[in-house]
Protein backbone atom coordinates (compact mmCIF):
# COMPACT_ATOMS: atom_id res chain seq x y z
CA UNK A 1 0.00 0.00 0.00
CA UNK A 2 1.45 3.52 -0.85
CA UNK A 3 -0.18 6.99 1.25
CA UNK A 4 -0.18 10.08 0.09
CA UNK A 5 -0.15 13.36 2.52
CA UNK A 6 0.67 16.88 2.51
CA UNK A 7 1.21 20.02 4.45
CA UNK A 8 1.37 23.32 3.22
CA UNK A 9 4.30 25.50 3.60
CA UNK A 10 4.28 28.04 6.69
CA UNK A 11 5.04 31.36 6.21
CA UNK A 12 6.12 33.10 9.96
CA UNK A 13 5.22 37.31 10.26
CA UNK A 14 6.47 37.81 14.05
CA UNK A 15 6.74 35.67 16.99
CA UNK A 16 8.37 35.59 20.38
CA UNK A 17 10.32 32.62 21.55
CA UNK A 18 9.20 30.77 24.95
CA UNK A 19 11.44 28.48 26.08
CA UNK A 20 10.85 25.63 27.93
CA UNK A 21 12.73 21.89 29.33
CA UNK A 22 10.14 19.80 27.98
CA UNK A 23 10.17 19.82 24.30
CA UNK A 24 6.61 19.53 23.56
CA UNK A 25 6.08 22.95 25.39
CA UNK A 26 8.41 24.63 23.58
CA UNK A 27 7.73 26.75 20.66
CA UNK A 28 7.03 30.41 19.90
CA UNK A 29 3.95 32.68 19.98
CA UNK A 30 3.19 34.60 17.16
CA UNK A 31 1.24 34.94 13.85
CA UNK A 32 1.62 33.56 10.17
CA UNK A 33 -0.04 31.90 7.54
CA UNK A 34 -0.31 28.42 5.78
CA UNK A 35 0.13 28.86 2.13
CA UNK A 36 -1.04 26.09 -1.01
CA UNK A 37 2.60 25.31 -1.76
CA UNK A 38 4.40 23.26 0.17
CA UNK A 39 5.19 19.51 0.65
CA UNK A 40 4.03 16.05 -0.58
CA UNK A 41 4.98 12.26 0.94
CA UNK A 42 4.50 9.39 -0.69
CA UNK A 43 5.26 6.23 1.67
CA UNK A 44 5.08 2.78 1.71
CA UNK A 45 6.63 -0.27 3.96
CA UNK A 46 10.18 -1.35 3.46
CA UNK A 47 12.86 -3.18 5.19
CA UNK A 48 14.55 -0.24 6.09
CA UNK A 49 14.08 3.99 6.69
CA UNK A 50 14.78 5.22 3.29
CA UNK A 51 14.04 8.93 2.62
CA UNK A 52 14.41 10.46 -1.03
CA UNK A 53 13.44 13.40 -2.99
CA UNK A 54 14.71 17.27 -2.86
CA UNK A 55 14.75 17.05 1.16
CA UNK A 56 18.13 18.48 1.69
CA UNK A 57 19.82 16.76 4.46
CA UNK A 58 16.02 14.88 5.54
CA UNK A 59 17.51 15.37 9.47
CA UNK A 60 14.18 16.76 10.47
CA UNK A 61 12.31 13.99 8.67
CA UNK A 62 14.40 11.40 9.58
CA UNK A 63 14.18 12.95 13.36
CA UNK A 64 10.55 12.47 12.89
CA UNK A 65 10.16 9.46 11.47
CA UNK A 66 12.47 7.65 14.82
CA UNK A 67 9.80 9.45 17.24
CA UNK A 68 7.35 7.56 15.78
CA UNK A 69 9.76 4.55 16.07
CA UNK A 70 9.20 3.28 12.40
CA UNK A 71 11.87 1.54 11.07
CA UNK A 72 10.52 0.33 8.05
CA UNK A 73 9.56 2.88 5.14
CA UNK A 74 10.06 4.05 2.22
CA UNK A 75 9.21 8.31 1.65
CA UNK A 76 9.74 9.94 -1.17
CA UNK A 77 8.84 14.01 -1.10
CA UNK A 78 8.43 16.76 -3.13
CA UNK A 79 8.85 20.41 -2.03
CA UNK A 80 7.50 23.14 -3.84
CA UNK A 81 10.17 25.73 -2.12
CA UNK A 82 13.41 25.82 -0.95
CA UNK A 83 14.47 25.23 2.18
CA UNK A 84 16.16 27.80 4.54
CA UNK A 85 14.07 30.69 3.30
CA UNK A 86 11.51 31.09 5.84
CA UNK A 87 8.69 28.80 4.10
CA UNK A 88 9.25 26.10 6.96
CA UNK A 89 9.79 23.82 4.38
CA UNK A 90 11.72 21.69 7.44
CA UNK A 91 8.18 21.11 9.30
CA UNK A 92 6.24 20.67 6.27
CA UNK A 93 8.19 17.98 4.81
CA UNK A 94 8.51 15.69 7.79
CA UNK A 95 4.98 16.79 8.82
CA UNK A 96 3.95 15.81 5.22
CA UNK A 97 6.23 12.32 5.95
CA UNK A 98 4.81 11.98 9.37
CA UNK A 99 1.03 12.39 8.53
CA UNK A 100 1.70 9.47 5.60
CA UNK A 101 3.64 7.19 7.67
CA UNK A 102 0.84 7.41 10.64
CA UNK A 103 -1.57 6.58 7.75
CA UNK A 104 0.55 3.79 6.81
CA UNK A 105 0.98 2.04 9.62
CA UNK A 106 -1.97 2.74 11.82
CA UNK A 107 -0.69 5.31 14.03
CA UNK A 108 -2.99 8.50 15.52
CA UNK A 109 -2.19 11.17 13.24
CA UNK A 110 -1.79 13.42 16.31
CA UNK A 111 1.24 11.44 16.88
CA UNK A 112 2.55 13.14 13.72
CA UNK A 113 2.37 16.48 15.12
CA UNK A 114 3.99 15.82 17.88
CA UNK A 115 7.15 14.05 15.94
CA UNK A 116 7.64 16.42 13.78
CA UNK A 117 7.61 19.56 16.08
CA UNK A 118 9.88 17.76 18.71
CA UNK A 119 11.83 16.89 15.76
CA UNK A 120 12.29 20.22 14.87
CA UNK A 121 12.95 21.64 18.07
CA UNK A 122 15.71 19.30 18.57
CA UNK A 123 17.35 20.11 15.77
CA UNK A 124 16.70 24.49 16.01
CA UNK A 125 15.52 24.26 12.34
CA UNK A 126 11.97 25.97 13.62
CA UNK A 127 9.89 26.25 16.98
CA UNK A 128 6.01 26.62 15.60
CA UNK A 129 5.89 26.00 12.16
CA UNK A 130 4.55 22.21 12.58
CA UNK A 131 1.62 22.75 15.01
CA UNK A 132 0.12 26.17 12.11
CA UNK A 133 1.09 23.83 9.30
CA UNK A 134 -1.40 21.36 10.76
CA UNK A 135 -3.96 23.93 11.64
CA UNK A 136 -3.66 25.95 8.06
CA UNK A 137 -4.86 29.19 7.28
CA UNK A 138 -3.96 32.72 9.27
CA UNK A 139 -2.81 31.48 12.70
CA UNK A 140 -2.56 33.25 15.98
CA UNK A 141 -0.35 30.86 18.38
CA UNK A 142 -1.53 32.34 21.70
CA UNK A 143 0.31 29.69 23.39
CA UNK A 144 3.75 28.08 22.45
CA UNK A 145 4.15 24.51 22.29
CA UNK A 146 2.21 21.29 21.14
CA UNK A 147 -1.21 21.53 23.15
CA UNK A 148 -0.44 25.63 22.47
CA UNK A 149 -3.71 27.54 22.47
CA UNK A 150 -3.77 28.67 18.62
CA UNK A 151 -6.95 30.82 17.14
CA UNK A 152 -7.30 30.24 13.06
CA UNK A 153 -8.89 32.81 10.36
CA UNK A 154 -10.20 31.29 7.19
CA UNK A 155 -8.78 33.76 4.39
CA UNK A 156 -9.09 33.26 0.66
CA UNK A 157 -6.19 35.81 -0.38
CA UNK A 158 -4.19 35.31 -3.75
CA UNK A 159 -0.63 35.78 -2.99
CA UNK A 160 3.10 36.40 -4.37
CA UNK A 161 6.06 35.30 -2.90
CA UNK A 162 9.67 36.03 -3.77
CA UNK A 163 13.31 34.92 -3.12
CA UNK A 164 15.62 38.25 -2.38
CA UNK A 165 18.86 37.13 -1.25
CA UNK A 166 20.84 33.98 0.42
CA UNK A 167 19.62 31.98 2.98
CA UNK A 168 19.37 31.89 6.23
CA UNK A 169 19.52 29.41 8.53
CA UNK A 170 17.20 29.31 11.13
CA UNK A 171 19.80 27.94 13.80
CA UNK A 172 21.93 30.70 13.95
CA UNK A 173 19.31 33.05 14.51
CA UNK A 174 18.12 30.78 17.42
CA UNK A 175 21.77 30.55 19.22
CA UNK A 176 22.19 34.18 19.29
CA UNK A 177 21.20 35.48 22.59
CA UNK A 178 21.09 39.10 21.77
CA UNK A 179 18.84 38.70 18.60
CA UNK A 180 16.53 36.31 20.57
CA UNK A 181 16.04 39.20 23.21
CA UNK A 182 15.07 41.37 20.77
CA UNK A 183 13.12 39.41 18.73
CA UNK A 184 11.04 38.55 21.80
CA UNK A 185 10.73 42.09 23.22
CA UNK A 186 9.34 43.49 19.37
CA UNK A 187 7.65 40.06 18.86
CA UNK A 188 5.69 40.56 22.39
CA UNK A 189 4.87 43.73 21.00
CA UNK A 190 3.28 43.06 17.51
CA UNK A 191 1.04 40.25 19.09
CA UNK A 192 -0.70 42.33 21.31
CA UNK A 193 -1.03 45.07 18.56
CA UNK A 194 -2.20 42.16 16.63
CA UNK A 195 -5.03 41.04 18.97
CA UNK A 196 -6.21 44.30 18.56
CA UNK A 197 -7.11 44.34 15.41
CA UNK A 198 -7.20 40.39 13.65
CA UNK A 199 -7.03 41.39 9.61
CA UNK A 200 -4.75 40.39 6.96
CA UNK A 201 -3.40 44.21 6.77
CA UNK A 202 -2.41 44.32 10.26
CA UNK A 203 -0.79 41.25 9.91
CA UNK A 204 1.16 43.00 6.80
CA UNK A 205 2.59 46.28 8.75
CA UNK A 206 3.66 44.47 11.91
CA UNK A 207 5.09 42.05 10.26
CA UNK A 208 7.23 44.74 8.34
CA UNK A 209 7.41 46.63 11.76
CA UNK A 210 8.85 43.41 13.88
CA UNK A 211 11.45 43.01 10.60
CA UNK A 212 13.06 45.92 10.87
CA UNK A 213 12.77 46.63 14.40
CA UNK A 214 14.38 43.25 14.87
CA UNK A 215 17.21 44.32 12.57
CA UNK A 216 16.48 41.43 10.99
CA UNK A 217 15.84 42.99 7.55
CA UNK A 218 18.74 43.84 5.86
CA UNK A 219 19.51 47.25 4.21
CA UNK A 220 18.48 45.43 1.02
CA UNK A 221 15.43 43.63 1.92
CA UNK A 222 14.26 47.20 3.60
CA UNK A 223 14.68 48.54 0.61
CA UNK A 224 12.53 45.80 -1.52
CA UNK A 225 9.81 45.89 1.42
CA UNK A 226 9.76 49.85 0.93
CA UNK A 227 8.80 49.77 -3.24
CA UNK A 228 6.47 46.45 -2.31
CA UNK A 229 4.45 48.44 -0.02
CA UNK A 230 4.21 51.38 -1.99
CA UNK A 231 2.31 48.82 -4.61
CA UNK A 232 0.43 46.86 -2.28
CA UNK A 233 1.07 44.67 0.77
CA UNK A 234 4.05 43.12 1.21
CA UNK A 235 6.86 41.72 4.17
CA UNK A 236 10.01 39.51 5.22
CA UNK A 237 9.10 35.76 5.53
CA UNK A 238 10.76 34.40 8.66
CA UNK A 239 13.57 33.78 8.74
CA UNK A 240 14.35 33.90 5.21
CA UNK A 241 15.46 36.49 2.47
CA UNK A 242 11.93 36.36 0.99
CA UNK A 243 9.18 38.01 0.98
CA UNK A 244 5.33 37.56 1.28
CA UNK A 245 3.08 39.93 -0.56
CA UNK A 246 -0.91 40.31 -1.47
CA UNK A 247 -0.94 39.86 -5.19
CA UNK A 248 -1.57 41.98 -7.89
CA UNK A 249 -0.39 42.65 -11.60
CA UNK A 250 1.57 45.31 -10.55
CA UNK A 251 2.87 43.60 -7.60
CA UNK A 252 3.40 40.29 -10.00
CA UNK A 253 5.50 42.70 -12.28
CA UNK A 254 7.84 44.69 -9.61
CA UNK A 255 9.04 40.81 -8.28
CA UNK A 256 9.51 39.29 -11.60
CA UNK A 257 13.15 40.48 -11.40
CA UNK A 258 12.87 37.96 -8.88
CA UNK A 259 12.28 33.89 -8.32
CA UNK A 260 9.00 34.26 -7.83
CA UNK A 261 5.88 32.05 -6.95
CA UNK A 262 2.08 32.60 -7.06
CA UNK A 263 0.06 30.71 -4.68
CA UNK A 264 -2.75 30.85 -1.48
CA UNK A 265 -3.56 30.90 1.38
CA UNK A 266 -4.42 27.29 2.45
CA UNK A 267 -6.68 26.84 5.05
CA UNK A 268 -7.15 23.22 5.45
CA UNK A 269 -3.72 22.19 6.59
CA UNK A 270 -1.74 19.46 6.39
CA UNK A 271 -3.71 16.30 5.27
CA UNK A 272 -4.24 12.64 4.00
CA UNK A 273 -4.51 13.12 0.48
CA UNK A 274 -4.70 9.34 -1.08
CA UNK A 275 -4.31 5.82 -0.18
CA UNK A 276 -3.86 2.73 -2.42
CA UNK A 277 -2.64 -0.57 -3.42
CA UNK A 278 0.03 -0.97 -5.83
Amino acid sequence: MKVIAFSPAHITGFFEICHSEDDKKKGSRGVGMSISLGSYAIAEKSYRMEIKGNVGKGEVTKEALKNLGIKGIRVKIKNDLPFSQGFGISASSSLAAAVAACHLFGIPEERAIEASHVAEIRKKTGLGDVVAAYAGGVEIRKEAGLKGKIEKMVCREKLIIAIVGEEIETRDILSNEGMMYKINEVGNECIKEFLMKKTLENFFDLSVKFSIETGLASEKMQKILKEANKIGRAAMCMLGNSIVAIYSKEMKKYLSRYENYTCFIDNEGARLLASFFS
